[in-house]
């Protein structure tokens, strides 16, 4: 029997038993000054089947948009964040560009599996948030998740900060990462390959106009997959 995690968009197989991976996984550097007092490993865990499921970085070129004018925008948006790939820790003032985000990857939904043909089927997010820790000081008061100064704040009770997340979006209202902003993939673990990924959701009902434009959307909830190999899912927007 195998066990899969993939939250992160990275695919880890193990041998359930013994815990042994059934693909070779690698230490690797990663980026490192954390906020103060934090301790950080300087390397984490990476796959070397299957390759990641969404991005695992992004720079000022990846911005996207309808328009040059949006995609300026968005290229703006990016060069102010903290942007060094995955892992790169949360950071205080213009923030850190988190990819995934903190909606994956693939996330509580899971994967369904299909055992006669060894796929693993997965839902994935293709949309970065940027991530704000806000000194305790500026936010007195804030309990769970609240607004203060017109924003959502995760209070993070017993830390220094607290935590603000926001879709990195265009003046638009899109994402400033290039679709599919969705995805359905299979994910062969017999050999570690990607079968197939297609769009999951179109953006029809966000357009003035209703248009079917299948460039994906974010979703949440996972597939279920039918002993004749059939699979259902209604995650998207």
């Amino acid at each position: 029997g195998k066990t899969i995690e993939v939250t992160t968009g990275m695919t880890f197989v193990l041998d359930r038993v013994t815990g042994k991976p059934l693909f070779p996984i690698e230490e690797r550097p990663v980026p490192q000054g954390g906020l103060p007092g934090e301790w950080l490993s300087p390397t984490q865990p990476f796959p070397v089947k299957p390759e990641p499921l969404v991005p695992t970085s992004i720079t000022p070129d990846d911005a996207w948009g309808f328009t040059f004018w949006d995609k300026a925008q968005c290229r703006k948006k990016i060069e102010a964040l903290r942007s060094e790939g995955i892992y790169t820790p949360p950071s205080a003032g213009a923030g850190t560009l988190l990819t995934p985000g903190s909606a994956g990857g693939a996330n509580w939904g899971g994967a369904a599996f299909d055992p006669d043909r060894q796929l693993m089927i997965v839902n994935v997010n293709r949309v970065a948030q940027a991530l704000q820790m806000i000194p305790r000081a500026e936010i007195p008061g804030i309990e769970g998740i609240s607004l203060a100064n017109g924003t959502d704040v995760a209070a993070a009770t017993g830390t220094p900060y607290g935590t603000h997340r926001d879709w990195l979006l265009s003046p638009l209202g899109a994402p400033c990462t290039a679709p599919p902003w969705g995805e359905l993939v299979a994910v062969d673990l017999a050999d570690g390959s990607i079968r197939w990924r297609v769009p999951l959701g179109s953006i029809e009902k966000q357009l003035p106009i209703p248009i079917e434009w299948n460039l994906g959307t974010p979703n949440l909830g996972g597939p279920a997959v039918t002993a004749g190999g059939l699979i259902f899912i209604g995650a998207t927007m």
